[in-house]
Formats: structure tokens, sequence, C-alpha cells
């Protein structure tokens, strides 16, 4: 059986039509773009037990450097004690949400997280302190070197070193004949420990992938007094 040339010429377009169109390739599914947490501020902040701190935690959120509104933001106190201004907050027309920290009565570290969905780098981790002047420091464990390397408290105080986020492969060995503070484990940021100096005296620590107890800039004190 024969098939005449208009058949033939109407199956084929047909045939085309289903291809896509005339090229016979489909257009590729556009890319994703991720959303993406930026210029975050208020980390490592301090004040009095008991009182707001001085500025609150903020973030924005962007996709392809572009401000991105109407995201919800949801912010926890994981560490401590305090009260948040809000437990969720939506990016402004700049992209940004924050929320501010009233501390607790006690003094000592606090952490706050802030979350998003389908946000890259969330959850982003804030870090905050109640001071008792003379009672309570807090050393940022950063990439080579402790910020600040001296410090100094009175007897039975604390010290909070803490690994920031982006902080990588660091721990704490103290120095002979001391031996706090001691956090041998290598480990990244965030993370935390808090260490009591019950007796006067100079505590020197140093980070053992990046130093000694005599050389290299990732070595501190503390001064007890």
């Amino acid at each position: 059986m024969s098939i005449q040339l208009p058949t033939i010429l109407a199956l084929a377009g047909l045939s085309l039509l289903a291809c896509g169109g005339a090229g016979g390739i489909d257009p590729p599914p556009p890319g994703t773009i991720t959303l993406t947490f930026a210029n975050p501020s208020g980390d490592g902040q301090s004040g009095a037990p008991g009182a707001p701190l001085p500025a609150p935690f903020r973030v924005a959120i962007t996709q392809s450097g572009v401000p991105v509104a109407g995201r919800t933001i949801n912010w926890s106190l994981v560490t401590g004690s305090g009260s948040l201004s809000a437990s969720s907050s939506t990016t402004d027309a700049s992209g940004i949400a924050e929320t501010r920290l009233t501390l607790g009565s006690i003094a000592g570290g606090r952490v706050v997280q802030a979350t998003a969905t389908g946000v890259d780098g969330s959850p982003r981790i804030f870090s905050a302190s109640a001071v008792t002047p003379g009672q309570f420091v807090t050393v940022q464990v950063v990439n080579n070197v402790f910020e600040p390397n001296l410090v100094t408290i009175n007897r039975g105080g604390t010290v909070l070193f803490q690994w920031l986020s982006g902080s990588r492969d660091h721990n704490l060995i103290p120095i002979a004949p001391g031996t706090i503070p001691s956090a041998p484990v290598v480990r990244d940021g965030p993370s935390s420990i808090e260490q009591i100096f019950p007796v006067a005296g100079t505590y020197g620590f140093f980070c053992s992938v990046h130093a000694t107890a005599t050389s290299g800039s990732m070595r501190g004190q503390v001064i007890v007094q």
C-alpha cells in the first residue's frame, strides 16, 4: 500500500512538534539558583547580665547577589538563658531580618541560631556573653590566632573559648606546668568550651596544629588575679 506525499509531510510535522519544535531539541530546564545567607552581623557581643545586647543579630538572604524579601527566618536561643525579641522574622526589601537578645541573669556564654528553609549556610550561629566585670571573658579561636591572645580575669572567673563558624582544625593544649585550659581534640567551629580558673597565676596555651608551646602565632595566655 502506498502512502501519499501529503500524508508523509503531515506525519513529519507531528514528529517535529513531539520533539519540541523545528530544532527537534527541548530547551534545558533553568538552573537552580541558591538562596544564600549574606552579611550576618551582631556576632560576638557581650553585655551585662539581665540587659539587652547593644545590637541585634541580623542576616540577609540573597539570590545571585540580589536581596530576597519575604523569607522567614526562625531564631532560637540554643545555649544559655535569655529572651529573643522575635522567634521568627521576615526579610525586608533589603533581604534583612533581625532579632535582639536580652541576656539572662546568669553570667556566661549564649548561642543563638538562625535557620531558613532552602537557604545555603543555614543554620547560622551567633554567639554572645553575659559578662560580670572580671569574671567572664571570651577568647575566639579563629584560623591561626586567638583573639585576644591575652586576657585577665579574677580568680574563680571563666573564659569562654569559642570556635567561630569558619574556624577549622584547632585545639587547646595547656603549657606546663599548667593543666588548663585543655581541649586536646582537634575540632571545627562552630563550637565552644568554658574553662573556670580557680587559682591565681598565668596560664599559657596553644593550638598544637598551628604552634608549639614556645613558637608560632596560635598561642595565648590567661592571667588570673
